[in-house]
């Protein structure tokens, strides 16, 4: 049997997040051998090769524990991730987050979720006003409606085509003062598992099919003497 398979789909995900200061840093890249290393050994995976993704959650997708997720890790893996981070030079204060929303169509069906990133330098209040506004505009940009009034964290919100949308289902913040040279924050959804769809299984031919036709094809062969 062989099997036609679609694109893998991201399925089971932990949340993590770190902070780092260095002293350390090239002209060129500041940050990424120094604080923002440092940042990702904070938050468990710094011996993975962090990818990132866009901002889409499946429909299937189901968290599991941080501890869980890092257990599953192995050293070099490539780590996929929708990600936010934030980098800042000394006194400066840095933050990041990553919020999720699920989507609930007028039926009542679950569709799936999006994810929402934040890099800057604002508070924990300021960093959901904004991430709120963002999950405004995808929604609206991908067809769903408008959502009636302002966005409300934490809470059902209801779209003027009838689609329910719940920002802060996840909501996820790291923040650092900058006491070093240069310092990063980092915050991120990590998928340590995928689903493949099946899109056409294929029977292969049997043996005893195979035999059967070179018979027949002996037996058809004319002999000349």
């Amino acid at each position: 049997m062989s099997l036609l398979l679609g694109n893998r789909i991201p399925y089971e995900y932990f949340l993590t997040k770190g902070k780092g200061e260095s002293d350390a840093g090239s002209k060129g890249l500041p940050y990424e051998t120094g604080s923002y290393d440092a940042a990702l050994n904070d938050a468990g995976i710094e011996n993975t090769n962090v990818i990132e993704y866009t901002s889409v959650i499946p429909t299937e997708a189901i968290e599991i524990s941080r501890t869980e997720g890092l257990k599953r890790l192995q050293w070099g893996e490539v780590l996929e991730c929708i990600k936010a981070q934030a980098n800042g030079k000394l006194g400066s204060r840095i933050s990041a987050a990553v919020m999720t929303t699920t989507v609930i169509d007028p039926h009542g069906k679950y569709i799936g979720g999006f994810a929402c990133e934040y890099s800057g330098t604002g508070s924990r209040t300021d960093t959901e006003y904004s991430l709120a506004q963002s999950i405004a505009g995808m929604i609206e940009r991908r067809g769903y409606g408008k959502i009636n009034g302002s966005v409300k964290m934490y809470k059902n919100n209801i779209t003027n085509t009838g689609y329910t949308i719940h920002p802060g289902k996840i909501f996820h913040f790291e923040e650092l003062h900058v006491t070093k040279e240069h310092g990063s924050v980092f915050v991120a959804i990590c998928f340590v598992s995928h689903k493949y769809p099946i899109i056409r299984q294929k029977p292969k031919t049997s043996r005893k099919t195979k035999t059967s036709r070179k018979t027949i094809k002996k037996r058809h062969t004319k002999k000349t003497y």
